[in-house]
């Protein structure tokens, strides 16, 4: 089963974002991520057998105890790796610095199932992929537009255990287990 660990968006988020994707469909070399797969990764996990699920659960769980809900800002714009190299857009999610103690916690209680740490946590909600290289010129337009702009506000109450299934038409996103947040 391929895995992912993230936080699910409020649907008025994910209808705000609705306006980047749209531009985003005129680039011919972008496949834009469908409104209601957008989310915050915390931690890629890729294939996990279904005998571990059970395990990871309650390692999430038990390392996440502690956490009380927070606000985030969703708002901004950036490229991974680089402008001039562009194979992701997406737009950025300010915080306290909760989003990367969370996903500190996530990386300790996943290295013991012999997950990397990844190298750095940037929070994140990719809005596009690049097949190759796009029109830089129409990317930098886009940027500018949105650098500052706030597509909105939420409280994050708990983050989610997803399964990503590939298919022709795109990834499908179920939520296998859901992780609540004291308030």
């Amino acid at each position: 089963m391929r895995t992912f660990i993230g936080i699910d968006l409020p649907e008025n988020i994910k209808e705000n974002l609705k306006q980047v994707i749209e531009r985003l469909k005129k680039i011919k070399e972008a496949k834009p991520v469908k409104t209601e797969n957008l989310h915050i990764t915390l931690k890629f996990l890729g294939e996990v057998e279904e005998k571990d699920i059970d395990k990871i659960k309650e390692k999430l769980k038990k390392s996440t105890l502690d956490f009380k809900s927070f606000e985030v800002e969703v708002k901004g714009i950036g490229v991974f790796p680089s402008e001039k190299k562009t194979r992701v857009l997406w737009v950025g999610v300010q915080d306290e610095g909760f989003l990367k103690k969370l996903n500190e916690k996530i990386e300790q209680a996943m290295n013991q199932f012999g997950f990397e740490k990844e190298k750095d946590f940037v929070s994140h909600i990719t809005v596009a992929r690049f097949k190759s290289i796009p029109n830089l010129n129409f990317i930098k337009e886009i940027s500018e537009k949105y650098n500052n702009f706030l597509f909105g506000k939420f409280r994050v109450i708990s983050f989610q255990l997803f399964e990503s299934r590939l298919m022709p038409e795109g990834p499908i996103y179920k939520i296998v287990a859901q992780f609540q947040f004291r308030q």
